[in-house]
């Protein structure tokens, strides 16, 4: 994949995902446009997981909730997969991606019916479709604490920043979207790493 160490006319190091995608950087302040609308996953956010989220009522969309789920261990993450994502908890967790909601469920191979039906009363959808949601919790997770690790993550978008990405061809996927490899956990693991390399091959 292309990687690139700019620097901006401030000084800037920057992390580019190549042929003119999205970038994160290590300047204070500087802000990746965010979608009219949107919610920056940063800080307090009003949105919840519904009461009957099982165990994922203690969860809060926001950047230390999804930083928490990237960070658990493997096994607290297979128990939270075995006992159940709600369908109402898996809208919460799909809306911080800045695309239709219906594109990321087909992406997913999860019905819209389906989730839309048991939303209603956030019934469970089944084990293999709330791991493939998470995985997109544990995405953003990854990126919110790779941007910690690189500099000041104040002001940084990173809804908007891992949205663009991944909706757009990457090199190193073989010109595919990130996005149409998060219907398996073998494709949510590539993307990981991929994302992952972006961060060693800037600030190694």
């Amino acid at each position: 994949m292309a990687r690139a160490r700019t620097t901006s006319r401030a000084g800037t190091k920057a992390l580019s995902g190549g042929h003119g995608g999205p970038q994160f950087t290590r300047k204070m302040g500087k802000r990746v446009p965010a979608a009219k609308g949107a919610v920056t996953v940063r800080g307090k956010s009003k949105a919840r997981f519904a009461k009957g989220g099982r165990s994922f009522s203690w969860f809060k969309p926001t950047e230390e909730g999804f930083v928490t789920l990237y960070k658990a261990p493997v096994l607290t993450q297979v128990e939270w997969v075995k006992s159940g994502l709600g369908a109402r908890d898996a809208k919460v967790i799909l809306r911080q991606l800045r695309v239709p909601q219906g594109d990321a469920l087909n992406a997913l191979h999860i019905p819209v019916a389906t989730v839309n039906r048991k939303a209603r009363t956030n019934a469970p959808l089944s084990a293999a479709e709330g791991e493939r949601v998470l995985g997109f919790g544990r995405l953003l997770g990854q990126l919110q604490t790779m941007v910690r690790e690189s500099g000041n993550p104040e002001g940084f978008d990173a809804s908007a920043w891992l949205s663009a990405w991944m909706s757009a061809p990457v090199p190193a996927l073989g010109g595919a979207r990130p996005l149409d490899l998060m219907d398996t956990m073998t494709g949510q693991a590539l993307v990981s790493q991929v994302l992952a390399q972006m961060q060693s091959g800037a600030y190694a």
